[in-house]
């Protein structure tokens, strides 16, 4: 799926789908998820109808339960970090800071 052309309803719905494909496939039931992963019924009904986002600690723990959590560290994994072909580890600046830049009407105070 392209998330980029799609609205945030429709990607929570796809999530949804894509966990429940995962859980029929690990052949495991509702039930058993909700003691596990400590959600309640109504929160599982919710997030796989796609009719309300659920919080993101509740989509750890239901990823938690049907023991996937491992795909969330794929989520925001950057390849570019270290590569040992290029020798040297890049080290990222501690903020980001927008660029200040001084207008063409600035003046020292003692022009005229």
């Amino acid at each position: 799926m392209d998330y980029d052309m799609m609205a945030d309803d429709d990607i929570i719905k796809d999530m949804a789908e894509q966990f429940e494909k995962l859980r029929i496939r690990k052949q495991i039931k509702e039930t058993d998820i909700e003691e596990t992963s400590g959600i309640s019924r109504r929160t599982l009904y919710n997030f796989r109808q796609g009719t309300t986002a659920i919080t993101l600690k509740s989509f750890i723990r239901l990823l938690r339960g049907i023991g996937e959590l491992d795909r969330l560290q794929t989520l925001l994994y950057d390849p570019k970090e270290y590569s040992p072909i290029s020798g040297s580890e890049k080290v990222l600046p501690k903020r980001v800071r927008g660029r200040r830049s001084i207008g063409k009407d600035f003046k020292w105070g003692d022009e005229e």
